[in-house]
């Protein structure tokens, strides 16, 4: 064929033998990258650069020319294989179903080439046919007859993957019908929908297997199985995933270290951090489970103290850099001085006081939070703050002489990273008063703020200092 010499925009041209070909090649290629990436020495370096440039994304423009014709399968598989290596962890068939998801939905945004290929050529196909009509005005056929010779978008729309998504296959055939073009988002937008739907099919079968398993029966079962939604809800909280992928201008400090980084991505994948379990060692009682969970609640060893000030002195931080001028466990209330609060200013007139806390949305003692972080995200954070901080400070408001001129907002926030609304709202308007004094803007100072605030690292260290 005359064209198989031919590229345009770093896709072939040609016979599909050609295209095949330039397929395989692209593949191998992604997997010597790949292997670089995995012979790095810093597991967290590692894991970002094959997020952001390995794996889906280095082919992701390949697909959308390409479509389901062509197998990806090689591309997933590589992807695995280097997440083992930089981790150390071999997933199961449900841990990398939840690793394929977006970070936003509690997965590690690790996306599936093969299960995205489909969608990603209907709708490059989509855009290219909408560019063509434009440009061929008036004489425009309808969207069906232009692509009904398409044998590569015809058998994309027939890809197996895409059966089990009617809602999916409704919005492509309203594209068809040009009732809705989506203004060229169609891959986002049906991405999304896959990956909701994919999610909600996941945590279905995690529970019914867990049942099927027989390990645990009646109560016990049923708690097992809202933790497992509750763990992967809290994951999905806004700003919960801040310490998952490094910002390269932020402290070196801020960088997990590989054994910091394994335990982080078993905890959030739901596997087991120790082989087997034994006796706490800080509080000698308490079974330190494979799971974490006695670690996570243990009150010994006063590491939650010292995350719960870690916390504190960065939020208050951020606040001077803002020019509020923040009081740290100063009394500030006039009706009493035993309640000092961990961090105060005023701000346009009002005083805010702000109280940190942090709470485990899986703690067997309090099933109800679990029940509530299942819910959605931040349901344990915002039962915490609703059910012990905000009675904290009400009647000493109310008992001051201008309570109008009060405001208190509990910052809590689960071991998972999700945050309660309240908490959310409040720290972000410090980080904007910091962008506006630094001269930057305010998502850079979100980030930032958010990143630093990510205290996975102070959960691994929790888990480090009971001998397993």
């Amino acid at each position: 064929c005359p064209l198989d010499e031919i590229q345009h925009l770093g896709v072939p041209c040609g016979s599909p033998e050609k295209m095949r070909v330039f397929v395989e090649e692209a593949a191998k290629g992604a997997e010597r990258k790949m292997r670089m990436i995995a012979s790095l020495p810093d597991a967290h370096v590692a894991l970002t650069l094959l997020k952001f440039c390995a794996g889906f994304v280095s082919v992701v423009h390949l697909m959308r020319a390409v479509g389901a014709v062509f197998d990806f399968a090689g591309i997933d598989q590589a992807t695995q294989s280097c997440l083992a290596t930089i981790t150390g962890i071999e997933t199961d068939a449900s841990a990398w179903a939840l690793a394929s998801l977006p970070v936003r939905l509690g997965g590690l945004g690790l996306h599936s080439c093969a299960d995205t290929a489909a969608i990603a050529h209907i709708a490059a196909t989509f855009d290219g046919e909408a560019c063509l009509s434009s440009l061929v005005t008036p004489y425009v056929l309808p969207h069906a007859m232009l692509l009904n010779e398409d044998d590569t978008f015809l058998a994309s729309l027939e890809d197996p993957r895409l059966a089990p998504f009617d809602s999916v296959l409704e919005k492509i055939q309203d594209v068809l019908q040009a009732r809705d073009n989506y203004g060229g988002r169609g891959q986002k937008v049906w991405s999304t929908t896959v990956h909701g739907e994919r999610r909600k099919a996941l945590l279905d079968s995690m529970t019914e297997e867990l049942g099927r398993s027989g390990q645990l029966q009646g109560p016990a079962l049923a708690l097992k199985q809202v933790q497992i939604r509750a763990r992967i809800q809290s994951c999905s909280g806004q700003h919960a995933s801040a310490w998952l992928y490094g910002n390269a201008e932020a402290d070196p400090r801020l960088w997990l270290s590989p054994a910091e980084l394994a335990v982080a991505i078993r905890l959030r994948l739901g596997l087991p951090i120790a082989p087997m379990p034994s006796i706490c060692r800080l509080c000698g009682t308490g079974s330190a489970d494979v799971d974490g969970v006695h670690a996570r609640s243990c009150f010994s060893g006063g590491r939650r103290t010292r995350m719960h000030n870690a916390l504190r002195d960065v939020i208050a931080d951020f606040a001077r850099r803002g020019l509020l001028a923040p009081a740290v466990e100063r009394p500030v209330f006039s009706n009493t001085e035993r309640k000092r609060p961990d961090i105060s200013y005023v701000r346009d007139g009002t005083t805010v006081v702000l109280d940190v806390a942090v709470t485990f949305p899986l703690q067997p003692s309090n099933p109800q939070y679990a029940k509530r972080a299942a819910e959605k995200p931040g349901g344990a954070a915002t039962a915490y703050a609703t059910a012990v901080k905000e009675g904290k400070y009400r009647g000493i408001i109310d008992n001051e002489p201008n309570p109008r001129e009060w405001l208190a907002v509990p910052l809590v926030v689960d071991t998972f990273g999700a945050w309660c609304p309240g908490a959310l709202t409040e720290l972000r308007q410090i980080a904007r008063k910091s962008a506006l004094r630094e001269d930057r803007t305010a998502s850079a100072a979100c980030q930032d703020f958010f990143h630093q605030l990510s205290f996975q690292r102070d959960n691994r260290r929790k888990h480090t200092d009971r001998d397993w």
